[in-house]
């Protein structure tokens, strides 16, 4: 036997990086300092070894089998489980719980009222525990670094999980806690966990290797959600409606390799989930079902806008109330706001009947009350809310594809949530007036609808709602935020420390969607486009929000696209603005039976978009393929300085 000296009592960690640990607990301060999660120390036991003898080396295989034993008991398959997967079940349940034996079914229910209620009247010690049990009751062994289950878990909470703290904070997921601390928590909601995860921490720009195991994570979680919805016990139940969530979320994260049309499906999932349980409020009393029920009416919504599609008439989304009026009044406005989109096809009518002015008119008019209704929602904002400048850019930016700031205004908000939904509403005005300019044209008051009143004002309103949304982006990335505390965005994610500067992917999600409906606004100068653009690219590439880069691959601009296309579909002259150029689109002389041969193939090409939502099937499903059509639709056609 070889002596080799007193063995290190320091943590993984401090012994991996081969420095002295302080030995504090539960975790070193050396760590701490590091913005490291300790992973812990070696157990006494094996700092006793001091030989390899083969006696000794079963002493320590018995005890170390008798620890694990402890903690699992009655799994069902738990090779196939917890084999491969990060999902260690003494990942979720603190170290006083860690002997109750717990087994996992596929038929169990996955969530009880006293559960429930549990959480609704002491959410935040529960919240605690549950960070406890990811921070400190995580048992490594024979690990000299972090385990990947640990890391992609505590990844995915300290970045995409907010938890709603006193005051004005909002949560963002934080109901999937309760679920996984449920001592039989949802085999689906495990997996699709695990899934999402691990896809969360892949997306880094280091970390692409992880993909391909979170796409396999996924196929699995979509197996058993699957049969979850095959049984009647657990079908509508809110493991099953969550599980679903993640899945969607999962779609945002990874590059579309699976289905272009993932996270669209996924959204109509959930949607037919709450169809099958029902709006009714007595199925949602508990206070975590009804943050589900609000979650899923607010990402729906934010589909169906994007989709140019109408919510599903058969629920009722304003059902369940939210306990901030604020957010009531907000969600009621912005389903409004789907439906309007969805009848903007009414803008592509080709006869110019007495029936058919009428419908535009009523089109039109609607616009613009729901114009006043956002405006409405915005001055009845309670104090709190006030967005407060707090600097002026002078000097010009060298690179605008890569700045965190862009010249002119910087604005800074109470909270992270509330620029998103300060956001979402200039997003939703700006496709109003798209919406009001494409019925001026299709009236025809004016040879040129840039002639008419309703333009003047639709200029002057939406410029500064893009101004508005470009002094908003150095908010959402941090800038300036070491020497401003005004500028750091308030926020209590789930894990990790709250004064962390770093800026969260969270916020990628956030912002995507304002940035990309600014971006694409005629109204937006060429620099304000760049500028967003390149924002757009950083959230996908450097924060590994994948759907970012279906919106930045996408270089449209509206109204004057949307006009365009109306008009040539009429077979007439027309004109358009872009930027701050001018373009006439001229058809070139041709016979009336050609024409209508072009208009033919345009039909059974399948792409005959109607609203910003690109045809039946919705924006995201058909980006790709306007990218394609683009040039075939307007074959023909001489453009100049679109």
């Amino acid at each position: 036997m070889v002596n080799t000296g007193k063995p290190s009592r320091g943590c993984y960690m401090c012994r991996a990086r081969r420095i002295k640990c302080d030995e504090g607990k539960p975790g070193c301060m050396r760590c701490q300092k590091s913005k490291r999660i300790c992973p812990g120390y070696r157990d006494p036991f094996e700092l006793k070894l001091r030989d390899e003898s083969k006696s000794t080396k079963k002493k320590h295989n018995r005890r170390q089998n008798q620890a694990q034993q402890t903690v699992i008991h009655n799994v069902v398959n738990p090779t196939e489980l917890y084999q491969d997967s990060f999902l260690d079940p003494a990942l979720f349940y603190p170290a006083e719980v860690s002997n109750h034996r717990f087994s996992h079914s596929r038929n169990s229910s996955s969530s009880t009222n006293s559960s429930h209620e549990s959480f609704g009247s002491n959410e935040d010690n529960d919240v605690n525990d549950l960070v406890r049990a990811f921070t400190h009751h995580l048992t490594i062994r024979g690990h000299m670094t972090t385990p990947l289950n640990q890391q992609a878990a505590c990844y995915f909470l300290a970045n995409f999980v907010l938890v709603p703290k006193e005051g004005t904070m909002r949560g963002y997921f934080d109901f999937v806690l309760p679920l996984l601390k449920q001592r039989d928590p949802s085999q689906g909601l495990l997996l699709a966990f695990s899934a999402v995860s691990l896809a969360a921490l892949g997306t880094r720009p280091n970390s692409k290797a992880l993909l391909p195991k979170a796409d396999l994570w996924y196929l699995n979680a979509l197996k058993e959600i699957n049969s979850a919805l095959r049984d009647p016990m657990t079908a509508s139940s809110d493991a099953t409606l969550v599980s679903v969530m993640l899945m969607a979320s999962f779609e945002q994260l990874t590059p579309s390799r699976l289905k272009i049309g993932g996270w669209t499906s996924h959204i109509d999932g959930a949607v037919a989930v709450i169809k099958s349980r029902g709006s009714e409020q007595h199925k949602w009393q508990s206070k975590v079902a009804r943050e589900i029920f609000i979650s899923v009416r607010a990402h729906m919504t934010i589909h169906c806008i994007a989709n140019s599609k109408a919510a599903d008439p058969s629920v009722d989304w304003m059902a369940v109330e939210a306990d901030d009026p604020v957010v009531q009044t907000f969600a009621a406005v912005n389903l409004k706001m789907a439906a309007l989109r969805a009848d903007t096809e009414t803008t592509m009518l080709k006869l110019r009947s007495t029936e058919n002015t009428d419908k535009v008119m009523k089109l039109l008019q609607r616009a613009q009350a729901l114009d006043e209704e956002y405006l409405d929602w915005i001055q009845a904002l309670p104090p709190g809310w006030e967005i407060k400048t707090v600097a002026w850019v002078d000097s010009a930016v060298q690179n605008l594809s890569t700045s965190l700031v862009h010249p002119g205004r910087v604005d800074a908000y109470g909270e992270l949530w509330m620029a998103y939904k300060y956001n979402i509403v200039r997003s939703c005005r700006l496709f109003i007036y798209t919406t009001i300019l494409r019925c001026v044209a299709w009236l025809g008051k004016s040879p040129d609808y840039r002639l008419t009143p309703e333009y003047t004002t639709a200029s002057r309103i939406c410029r500064q709602l893009v101004e508005d949304i470009v002094a908003s982006v150095p908010y959402f990335f941090g800038w300036n935020s070491e020497n401003d505390g005004a500028m750091k965005a308030r926020a209590n994610f789930a894990c990790g420390s709250t004064d962390d500067p770093a800026v969260k992917p969270l916020t990628g999600i956030f912002v995507m969607w304002p940035l990309f409906a600014a971006a694409a606004s005629d109204f937006a100068t060429p620099s304000q486009r760049i500028f967003l653009r390149g924002r757009l690219k950083h959230v996908a590439e450097i924060m590994g929000i994948n759907q970012a880069l279906i919106l930045f691959e996408s270089q449209l601009v509206h109204p004057s696209i949307y006009i365009m296309r109306e008009r040539a579909n009429l077979v007439s002259s027309t004109y358009c603005e872009s930027d701050d150029s001018t373009a006439t689109l001229t058809p070139p002389p041709a016979p009336p039976q050609q024409l209508q041969q072009q208009q033919q193939h345009h039909q059974q090409s399948g792409w005959i978009p109607r609203t910003f939502g690109f045809g039946e099937n919705g924006f995201f499903q058909n980006a790709v393929a306007m990218k394609q059509h683009m040039q075939q639709y307007l074959e023909g056609y001489e453009l100049a300085g679109f």
